[in-house]
């Protein structure tokens, strides 16, 4: 299932009205997987735009279910987190149909992991393993090791291609807090080691948990990015998936609480909703009268049950901003209205509204941040661009911040 969906326009003239459709996927760490609809027969062409200049992916024939799969068509990059892939369409009868599509991956602040023991005796051989989160090496890393009240000893980690766990040992003599500090490309992770009794180990940053559909991408990297070391931003979002398409949310929801323990859930969902739901007394409720709203609600308030983990943690769940397409922008009525109905007087539940944020007046492109009229749309009229993805995540770090 790809990540977002945009419509591509046709550049030739006397060309169909059939849709043509490229995506991106961004849910497997490391690698970027595109697909296209467009008509069977023809070839579809995949390139990046970098700077002003096309770099070439790759191309495949389109078959005869007018469906094609490009998987991991290329690497995530610490570098160029923001990605624009463009395609072309090459018809046999020499029209062409073509378009582009944004999405950001993880950024080198998520790519790695350091993992250490978080006190060793004095004099004992201690070990740091650094772990490469996206599993495509590739990358030279620094790994700095500061004993208390000395000089910090830094050598390089060379991660070869495919190579996704480096380590290294150092024998620790001083009694105190050892400093780790991980560099590569201007970012920085650090964390520390106790060493010797009565010496407090550090106690780890809270965890984020970003989840949600395909809605999500984007704005996870980015909280990643701005909430630094103050939290530990833990994505786990699952693309084409609703709460109303039968993709089982509510035993899901339970599943991520019981696994991460988050401190904060930041979910997003909506891409995907509008289907037919059975009650649990076996009523089938069409979208989307009171029944389907009752529904919705109720399945809404069992995941912020879940995640709130009776109480030790907090929820912060996004509207959906209006979309383009009119039957889609009713449900977006709906599945808000629901959000705010499980919210109202649940304690550690905020709804953030994205949809007074982006569209308090109707869909629309374009909004005015900070002085500047900003694009935060994908050509498909649902999904925020990068642009958007980072003017979310700026709120919704506020919001977390200020502990609402």
């Amino acid at each position: 299932m790809t990540a977002g969906l945009c419509m591509l326009t046709a550049a030739a003239s006397g060309d169909d009205t059939s849709l043509h459709v490229l995506g991106a996927d961004v849910t497997q760490p490391g690698v970027v997987t595109l697909t296209y609809f467009g008509r069977s027969g023809s070839t579809v062409y995949f390139d990046e735009r970098v700077g002003g200049a096309l770099k070439r992916v790759g191309s495949r024939p389109i078959g005869p279910g007018a469906f094609v799969a490009f998987p991991e068509a290329t690497v995530w990059r610490c570098d160029r987190p923001g990605r624009r892939f463009e395609s072309t369409e090459v018809r046999s009868d020499g029209t062409r149909a073509s378009g582009s599509f944004e999405i950001r991956t993880g950024t080198c602040a998520q790519r790695f992991k350091l993992s250490k023991p978080s006190r060793v005796a004095r004099g004992a051989v201690a070990r740091v393993r650094v772990i490469d989160r996206w599993k495509i090496g590739a990358i030279r890393t620094q790994l700095c090791i500061t004993p208390p009240g000395g000089r910090a000893a830094c050598r390089s980690l060379v991660f070869a291609r495919a190579v996704d766990i480096r380590s290294r040992h150092f024998r620790a003599t001083r009694k105190g807090r050892w400093r780790i500090e991980l560099r590569v490309r201007g970012y920085r992770e650090r964390t520390t080691i106790a060493v010797g009794s009565g010496v407090a180990a550090l106690r780890a940053a809270p965890i984020v948990l970003a989840t949600g559909d395909s809605t999500m991408q984007g704005i996870d990297s980015f909280l990643a990015d701005r909430l630094g070391e103050q939290a530990r931003v833990r994505s786990d979002v699952h693309p084409g998936t609703g709460i109303s398409n039968g993709s089982g949310w509510v035993p899901r929801a339970k599943r991520q609480a019981q696994r991460f323990k988050p401190k904060t859930t930041v979910i997003s969902l909506g891409a995907g909703e509008g289907y037919p739901m059975r009650t649990p007394s076996g009523t089938q409720v069409q979208c989307c009268g009171p029944p389907w709203l009752a529904e919705y609600t109720r399945r809404v308030t069992a995941m912020m049950k879940s995640y709130l983990r009776g109480g030790a943690g907090k929820v912060l769940w996004l509207t959906a901003p209006t979309p383009r397409s009119v039957p889609l922008a009713a449900v977006t009525v709906q599945i808000n209205k629901a959000i705010l109905m499980a919210a109202d007087g649940m304690p550690g539940v905020k709804v953030l509204r994205l949809d007074l944020l982006f569209t308090p007046f109707g869909f629309t492109d374009v909004i005015r941040y900070r002085g500047r009229d900003v694009r935060v749309r994908q050509v498909d009229g649902l999904h925020l661009n990068e642009a958007g993805t980072a003017i979310a995540a700026e709120v919704i770090k506020g919001v977390i911040r200020a502990g609402w």
